[in-house]
């Protein structure tokens, strides 16, 4: 198969804070931003692997600031590394100012998806070929996550 980029697959979904989407402080609920991560990766692993993905485990999510109703949250979402027919994707999202525009990264994870075919049976995927400095090391960063995941990165 013929490797692919991150940037092959990566998804961008902005949206907006409503109401129905917060908890008693009025900031989104942890499981709506769960949620549309779960989104973004799932079209990430899709472009990548040209397959239907299913979300085979949440690796790490860190939840460094809240997310205020009415705020304008942008998921973006790359696969990181590819393996036989798992993606690791990894996910960055973001809180613009409505007023100057500034973006800051709010919160991050780290999601598993499988590739497989109409039947369930999981298939190959494209290996990944990382470009920039920043995919690199996210890449260099999934095998080791792994290794230590599977009790091999002594």
């Amino acid at each position: 198969m013929t490797p692919k980029t991150p940037s092959e697959s990566r998804t961008t979904m902005t949206d907006m804070v409503l109401p129905s989407e917060t908890n008693a402080l009025q900031n989104l609920f942890g499981g709506e931003l769960l949620a549309r991560m779960d989104r973004a990766a799932s079209i990430a692993a899709g472009r990548h692997s040209r397959r239907i993905t299913v979300t085979a485990s949440v690796n790490h999510v860190a939840f460094n600031l809240a997310v205020p109703l009415g705020s304008v949250v942008t998921v973006e979402a790359a696969v990181s590394r590819a393996y036989t027919t798992s993606m690791e994707v990894y996910i960055d999202v973001w809180i613009e100012d409505r007023y100057n525009g500034k973006r800051t990264k709010a919160n991050e994870a780290i999601y598993t998806f499988v590739a497989v075919d109409e039947t369930g049976k999981p298939t190959e995927v494209p290996p990944l070929k990382p470009e920039s400095d920043l995919e690199k090391e996210r890449y260099a960063g999934a095998l080791r996550r792994k290794q230590l995941s599977l009790g091999t990165g002594r």
